[in-house]
């Protein structure tokens, strides 16, 4: 998964959701982004990434997982509708399931999301197990210090949501 991912503008933000549902979301510029182009995604091959990504994680917490595009700075004049897919995979099912978003104008950038739902938890552990197979690499042991530290308060309940940006070291 961490191919579709860029550094430049990484962040990882929750909520709550639904009373104790945490709902988590990687965001980041799309690695294989053209400039003021229209984005053409092969759905089956992030399908099977996404499926690959939910077998790598042990967590019974985590229960939906689903990658998406967004349009990064755009005029949204629904002039030219296309779509690009949307995939998700939830507990119980085996395969992941691929869906359509429309879009009506090309951005200058795009953006890739993943977004995750997990069932209550008080320990970070689920998260960073997601965030890790997610990124791989580009999150460092001094990123996960940091990451712990910034969702500690919201784990424990003193905060309704938490952000995180991982710094670009280059």
């Amino acid at each position: 998964m961490k191919q579709n991912f860029t550094k430049d503008y990484l962040s990882i933000h929750m909520g709550r959701i639904n009373g104790d549902n945490i709902n988590m979301g990687i965001s980041s510029d799309y690695s294989g982004s053209q400039r003021k182009s229209q984005l053409y995604v092969n759905a089956n091959s992030l399908a099977v990434d996404v499926e690959r990504l939910w077998k790598s994680i042990k967590t019974k917490k985590l229960v939906i997982l689903s990658v998406s595009f967004d349009e990064q700075d755009y005029y949204d004049n629904q002039v030219d509708v296309y779509y690009t897919p949307v995939v998700s995979i939830r507990r119980g099912l085996k395969k992941a399931r691929i869906g359509t978003q429309s879009h009506g104008c090309i951005p200058k950038e795009w953006g890739f999301d993943l977004t995750c739902r997990f069932a209550d938890t008080t320990t970070v552990t689920p998260l960073l197990e997601v965030v890790k197979a997610s990124l791989g690499s580009f999150f460092t042991e001094k990123d996960e210090k940091e990451f712990r530290k910034a969702v500690k308060p919201f784990l424990q309940k003193k905060a309704s949501y938490a952000n995180f940006s991982l710094e670009d070291e280059d």
